[in-house]
């Protein structure tokens, strides 16, 4: 009977963390989904990820209730506990990465109703880079968490760095487009606020990271996780 209850606590842990994992791949694709319809100018699809934007919420709040639940029914000891924590600290990530796709598919609604004639191609050049950087690393920290893999996930830390180079190199084209053509300067406040919200997503990414080398290590008890809060 004990080896019994062993197994099935086990097994509860490990749905949790795949529920995580399901919860990772929904925000990974609406972070996608919002960039490419800011890209396409598409406020149909953008309002699509507005919409879908309410599973994300559900996942967060199904795993917040689980970890609590989980916690008080089976009182674990103190590795399981960190092993719970996690879940419950990535599943908050997620969340905010889900807010950043919003904001994002809003701003494409907004600069399709602000302008005329949707901004030129070359002005989401540096969204759709900074985008390829900033979920390859979300999917990079995903898999991590997955493996427990300590050596991959400082690898996708240090590209947080690239993340950050990039918007400021993308800041600097903007602001030469704009002097180019100073009508564009709405639009330019709004890529910007587009970049910002994909910064976000690349610090997520590093919160992840970080955290499995401290659940690898049993620190998540001890030390709180580094990094963004919101």
């Amino acid at each position: 009977m004990e080896g019994h209850i062993v197994r099935t606590f086990d097994g509860e842990i490990l749905n949790l963390r795949i529920r995580a994992l399901q919860m990772g791949g929904y925000a990974l694709d609406q972070v996608q989904r919002a960039v490419q319809a800011l890209s396409d100018g598409d406020a149909a699809a953008a309002a699509n990820v507005i919409a879908r934007h309410d599973l994300v919420v559900e996942y967060a709040r199904g795993i917040e209730e689980e970890t609590v639940a989980l916690i008080a029914r089976r009182q674990p000891v103190a590795s399981d506990l960190t092993t719970i924590l996690g879940v419950a600290r990535v599943a908050t990530d997620l969340e905010r990465v889900g807010n950043a796709a919003r904001k994002i598919a809003r701003i494409a609604i907004q600069l399709g109703a602000s302008t005329e004639d949707m901004p030129p191609q070359r002005f989401y050049h540096d969204v759709r880079r900074m985008a390829r950087l900033a979920t390859g690393m979300l999917r990079e920290a995903l898999d991590c968490y997955d493996r427990l893999d300590v050596a991959r996930s400082a690898e996708v830390i240090g590209r947080d760095a690239e993340v950050d180079t990039e918007l400021q190199l993308a800041l600097r084209e903007l602001l030469t487009f704009v002097m180019e053509d100073p009508r564009r300067i709405g639009d330019m406040i709004h890529t910007v606020f587009a970049l910002k919200a994909i910064e976000r997503v690349g610090d997520h990414a590093r919160n992840i990271a970080g955290l499995v080398a401290r659940l690898a290590s049993r620190e998540l008890l001890e030390a709180p996780p580094a990094g963004v809060t919101s």
